[in-house]
């Protein structure tokens, strides 16, 4: 009886070994099979090599699906000429992912170079107002009073500037031409410029 039983405990103690290794190897074979699942195919972003892996997905429908995009679902996939029976065993492994963000990027694009033309546009203008002062000039063969020109008279003249012409109408009387070196800033090279075109009467 004691070695019946000592059977019996031995085979028990197998079957209990058996059970966890099938139950592992049920486990092992589950687990890929599952994996296999989860990593869908999106048609509207996938490689061509990414579709050719599919089944019923040769080289040349692959570039037809990638030319077709995008995709709103699978059952669009008949304008790349699938048949409805490829459709629907490529509905579980495939997905349509959205194509919407490139089309903002492209709408942010354009958005600075509009300020960039209002900025040269504004910069226009001012070298427009620069322009007319200097179109104050001695007609040919005009000369200048110096003791009874005015300042914009004065300031016409090479070389003299608002500031040198009221210093040359401070400095009145003057005598004779070359006095006018008197006051500051206009030396013999002022002198030489403005000889021709200025008088004392």
């Amino acid at each position: 009886m004691k070695i019946r039983m000592k059977k019996i405990s031995s085979l028990s103690v197998w079957f209990v070994l058996l059970g966890f290794v099938l139950t592992t190897v049920m486990v092992l074979n589950v687990s890929p099979v599952s994996g296999q699942k989860k990593p869908l195919v999106d048609l509207n972003s996938a490689s061509e090599k990414e579709l050719e892996a599919l089944p019923g997905v040769g080289p040349a429908t692959s570039k037809k699906i990638v030319a077709n995009r995008p995709y709103k679902s699978v059952d669009e996939l008949s304008k790349a000429g699938l048949s409805t029976k490829t459709i629907e065993k490529l509905k579980p492994l495939v997905t349509v992912g959205s194509t919407t963000p490139p089309k903002e990027s492209v709408t942010k694009a354009p958005a600075p170079t509009a300020p960039a033309k209002a900025a040269s546009a504004t910069t226009a203008p001012s070298s427009v107002k620069k322009s007319p002062p200097p179109s104050t000039k001695l007609a040919p063969g005009q000369k200048v009073n110096i003791n009874t020109a005015s300042k914009e008279q004065l300031d016409a003249l090479p070389g003299i500037g608002p500031v040198k012409a009221q210093a040359i109408m401070d400095g009145r009387p003057y005598e004779k031409i070359e006095d006018v070196m008197k006051v500051k800033g206009i030396k013999q090279g002022e002198f030489n410029k403005i000889k021709d075109l200025i008088i004392v009467k």
